[in-house]
């Protein structure tokens, strides 16, 4: 064990009751180095959020009105392109785990670069499932696994806090990237406009190879920007690299407690997904204009910039798992206020609370994972817990089809999503939120 001085903490990846949770510290005081990974952090969320979710809403009107395509029909092919990026996250978990974090940003940035740029020129269906499949693939690659793993070898301690900051890309890129991507569209073209994405993403590339390091003890500086000597820096490094993983891939898909997130924390993504994918149809289903709804949009992502570090400081201040609960009844009322017939009071209410979680689920998914297993573990266990956490998301919009179809309407499917939201909770309570490994 390392000598520290006071306000130390070890960082060995073995058995060590020093390598504590979280931090009683809860100021973002990551340092020069640290802030830097946190914008890298954001930056690949805006990226993410932007080419795979957000940047539809003008992509496929665009590519539909310019080649002649269906609109419907590819957006129906978005559907099984974005289930590519569930292999993504094994395949890329592996690569973080034998190269580092910093290689698998870089592939999937590279790939992402390319085959986001040839999406406006292949001018086919084909080509579009293609080139979306490959884009939504390495998205996962770079922003959930690699960055998320930066983040949590960088701030093992204060990593709510961290992602708190890191998860505000999401909301801005909600904000920002759909009028980003229109301006380039009218200003330069179909053909043309796409690449102006993708130089932003060899801009970014080309700053996370050269500033980027895969733990802070590689730049020389201690994790959460503890004071430790350089000699402990050194120590904690040679531990760090020297850890093996004391699991397989068996024995984590045995941990009850790896189910328990990947399935709670998954439908927390699922509400999350349906309430806000659907908030301008349903304003829109109860009288209000398409422009108006937008604007409702816009605020709430633009809310769930200061939601994203709120729910950061709570995880850091109560633990993951209680602000998870506090979470999930957030999301409850909201849902509850969006099942009756809203008034100018509700509607604020509504928005208000729908933007504020907007940020949360990501940052809680990935902090229960760093809670639960240490630096040297957790890229295994995120490889496995991310992929079932994408599965359970991946039925928001079966639950609000089914909502719509035979429940009669959205009230139907946020009552479903009540329900669910239940059923995480209750899981979430009987997690055990002790390190091990």
């Amino acid at each position: 064990m390392l000598e520290q001085n006071p306000k130390s903490t070890s960082y060995a990846d073995g058995n060590n009751q020093l390598s504590l949770n979280r931090s009683s510290d809860l100021r973002s005081n990551f340092g020069r180095r640290g802030w830097t990974m946190i914008l890298f952090s954001g930056l690949l969320f805006w990226i993410n959020t932007g080419v795979s979710v957000d940047g539809l809403n003008v992509i496929l009107g665009a590519l539909s009105s310019t080649y002649h395509l269906d609109y419907n029909s590819m957006l129906a092919w978005a559907t099984p392109a974005s289930l590519f990026s569930i292999p993504a996250a094994p395949i890329f978990a592996w690569i973080t785990h034998r190269y580092g974090a910093k290689v698998s940003i870089l592939i999937g940035l590279a790939v992402t670069a390319v085959c986001f740029g040839f999406m406006g020129m292949w001018g086919s269906m084909t080509g579009f499932f293609v080139l979306f499949s490959a884009v939504c693939f390495c998205a996962t690659g770079y922003a959930h696994i690699g960055g998320n793993t930066m983040i949590a070898n960088w701030f093992p301690r204060k990593k709510g806090l961290a992602l708190g900051w890191s998860t505000m890309g999401q909301n801005f890129s909600t904000a920002l990237f759909v009028p980003l991507m229109a301006w380039l569209l009218v200003t330069f073209g179909t053909q043309n406009a796409f690449w102006g994405i993708s130089a932003m993403v060899v801009l970014l590339m080309l700053l996370i190879g050269f500033l980027a390091r895969n733990t802070p003890e590689e730049a020389n500086v201690a994790p959460d920007n503890d004071p430790m000597t350089l000699e402990q820096i050194a120590e904690s490094a040679r531990q760090h690299h020297s850890y093996v993983c004391p699991f397989s891939t068996k024995q984590m898909l045995a941990m009850k407690d790896v189910w328990l997130i990947g399935l709670a924390y998954g439908a927390l993504y699922m509400v999350t997904v349906g309430l806000v994918s659907q908030l301008v149809p349903r304003l829109m289903a109860i009288g209000y204009d398409m422009s108006t709804a937008i604007s409702y949009l816009t605020i709430a992502a633009l809310i769930g910039v200061f939601g994203s570090y709120a729910w950061g400081w709570l995880d850091q201040k109560i633990g993951t798992r209680k602000a998870s609960l506090v979470y999930s009844f957030w999301y409850i009322i909201a849902l509850s206020l969006n099942i009756f017939e809203l008034n100018e009071i509700t509607l604020w209410f509504s928005v208000f609370m729908i933007g504020f979680g907007i940020g949360g689920c990501g940052n809680l998914a990935t902090s229960i994972v760093a809670t639960k297993f240490n630096r040297g573990a957790f890229i295994k266990a995120w490889g496995i817990i991310n992929p079932i956490q994408s599965v359970v998301r991946s039925f928001a919009f079966a639950v609000l089809a089914l909502g719509l179809t035979v429940l009669g309407g959205y009230a139907g499917a946020y009552s479903i999503y009540i329900v669910i939201n239940l059923i995480a909770a209750a899981m979430i309570w009987t997690l055990d939120e002790n390190k091990i490994g």
